[in-house]
């Protein structure tokens, strides 16, 4: 996109610009050595320089002449004429032309180009800018050919070209064209207020304060939630804008993840005080809602990264290209070469504080973003039924759960729980709630540890074990879906699928391989509803065993202690990813 045509597109953007919160002032301190020599105003100077006739009927223009003949000092980088196309910006509406034109070449106080100079100088429309040189000088990478012309009232530098206008990354959201649903969810969360303190109180009027000078300032709790400072000049983002139609394909796809019903019922695990325990406890949930609320924030959460983190400063040419970004909610996303450039439309386009780069479809992985994959921790069960006695945490080494969890793996005081049989009739009987379940379908796998080693009790006997499912329907009632190992088999086999099994016994029950970590697939399972956001509200698993206490077979074969590192939810869609890139 060519400049000229830029300015066009962005005329709308300082009307409707968020107030920065930095204090400029802190980078303009008038310098010691600035004192102003000449005996006319800027205006006058300006107005006189043939060299400045375009700019200073801009200026007329704008309404800023009268500005420039008071006392208030201003440093001024003109553009000579010939350096821009005058009629472009004379067909500007004038608040446009005065905001990213004049002021756009005006900051307050002197800057004075002698000696070395190196600063950071913010314009009256609040952009930043570079002014430095030795002898020779630049102001925003423009070089200025005659330094130093001073006013009583100031100084001018004339540049050889003029400094083109780029809006913020906020500005530019509530002005790019086709992305209207990321814009009004972004706007829904604006707010304006008066700024008591800084604003100038007047006279109390029928019992009301009035303000003679309000401040206002303008927040978004958004940006703030997600930890990104869009309308900070000295900030620095990549903005991923999904158009309205690729808003609307995620919003899709997403909501789906998110499925509620207005009452869920939960078997009360926690608070079961016998096996044969049946309680159940409701949350009543707005289901809309939760649904629309949950979608547009997973859809938002992970499009802004800031191009200071170490993981994404290759994105401005600093350090090595990597195969990670990370958002500014701390999100590690494995693909940026789709998510940034596949999809894009036209060229990435360039802000004040970053780029903006517009696409139309959003290549994020749902379980990178929304649906992870869940590792259950069982080292605090949710109930420990009275027939299994006993209970111990031990820790489990890094090297075997990097086995399981991969080299990412980073939880420094993982620990496995060992359900102790205390006694010559009691079996292993326990629940785990599995929080963060997602409606998506989930591959079942339950980690056990070696219990044939000697630091894990050197029984060479497997464990002999159930799994079942206490999770709420699509209705919101509360039901049972059972584990069975000939399901399992089938479904890794890819042959014929048997009748979900009605109850567990010993037919469906599963064993490990007591010589190693073993990682069991226990089945798959589609959660009609998203237990999401609602509470300590969740599904369960029970763990039981079909081993009879009174059967000395099953005492002699099985291993009635269970040693359980975790249970893992993994997303079938990751699943089928990781086989087919392998």
């Amino acid at each position: 996109m060519k400049n000229n045509k830029y300015i066009g597109l962005m005329m709308a953007a300082a009307m409707l610009a968020a107030t920065s919160c930095s204090d400029f002032n802190d980078y303009n301190e008038v310098p010691s050595d600035a004192l102003p020599e000449g005996n006319q105003t800027l205006w006058q100077n300006i107005s006189s320089n043939q060299d400045l006739t375009d700019f200073a009927d801009l200026v007329k223009q704008a309404g800023f002449e009268a500005e420039l003949e008071k006392s208030r000092s201003y440093t001024i980088f003109a553009p000579k004429n010939g350096s821009f196309v005058k009629s472009e910006f004379e067909g500007m509406d004038n608040k446009d032309l005065l905001q990213q034109f004049v002021k756009n070449h005006i900051a307050e106080y002197n800057h004075v180009a002698t000696g070395a100079v190196n600063m950071r100088i913010h314009t009256l429309n609040e952009k930043s800018y570079i002014f430095e040189g030795n002898g020779k000088y630049t102001f925003a990478g423009i070089d200025i050919s005659k330094p130093n012309l001073p006013s009583n009232n100031g100084v001018i530098h004339i540049l050889d070209n003029y400094a083109h206008f780029y809006p913020n990354l906020y500005e530019y959201l509530k002005v790019a064209e086709n992305i209207d649903s990321l814009r009004n969810h972004f706007m829904h969360y604006e707010v304006t207020y008066l700024d008591e303190g800084n604003s100038v109180k007047g006279p109390m009027v029928d019992g009301m304060q009035t303000y003679i000078d309000s401040v206002m300032v303008t927040y978004n709790s958004l940006c703030d939630r997600l930890g990104a400072k869009l309308d900070n000049e000295d900030s620095t983002y990549t903005f991923i804008m999904p158009t309205s139609e690729a808003f609307s394909k995620s919003y899709k796809k997403i909501a789906s993840y998110y499925k509620y019903v207005d009452n869920i019922e939960i078997q009360d695990v926690q608070n079961y005080t016998k096996a044969t325990d049946t309680k159940i406890k409701t949350v009543q949930v707005n289901a809309d809602y939760q649904t629309d609320s949950l979608t547009r924030m997973s859809i938002v959460n992970n499009l802004i990264f800031s191009n200071n983190d170490l993981y994404n400063q290759w994105l401005i040419g600093k350090g090595e290209n990597t195969d990670t970004i990370r958002s500014t909610r701390r999100t590690k996303l494995s693909n940026p070469e789709d998510l940034l450039t596949k999809y894009m439309v036209g060229n990435a386009v360039p802000m004040s504080n970053g780029y903006a780069r517009i696409v139309d479809s959003l290549a994020i992985y749902p379980w990178e973003a929304y649906t992870p994959k869940l590792e259950i921790n069982p080292k605090s069960l949710s109930n420990k039924f009275p027939n299994s006695v006993g209970e111990k945490k031990e820790s489990v080494p890094d090297t075997l759960l990097k086995k399981v969890f991969g080299e990412d793996f980073d939880k420094t005081s993982y620990k496995y729980t060992t359900i102790l049989a205390n006694g010559e009739r009691t079996q292993p009987d326990f629940a785990i709630e599995l929080p963060g379940v997602m409606s998506t379908t989930y591959n079942f796998y339950v980690v056990l540890m070696p219990s044939a080693w000697k630091q894990f009790g050197n029984d060479p006997r497997p464990n002999w074990l159930n799994f079942e499912l206490n999770y709420a329907n699509a209705a919101g009632k509360a039901t049972k879906y059972y584990f069975s190992k000939p399901y399992a088999d089938a479904i890794l086999s890819g042959g014929t699928l048997p009748e979900p099994a009605k109850s567990v016994s010993s037919t469906t029950a599963f064993t490990n391989d007591p010589e190693k970590t073993d990682t069991i697939f226990i089945g798959r399972f589609t959660f009609p509803i998203s237990y999401s956001n609602i509470g300590d509200y969740y599904p369960s698993i029970r763990v039981t065993t079909p081993i009879s206490v009174f059967n000395k077979k099953h005492l002699e074969t099985y291993n009635r202690d269970v040693r359980l590192a975790a249970i893992i939810l993994k997303p079938l869609e990751l699943d089928e990813f990781e086989a087919n890139n392998k």
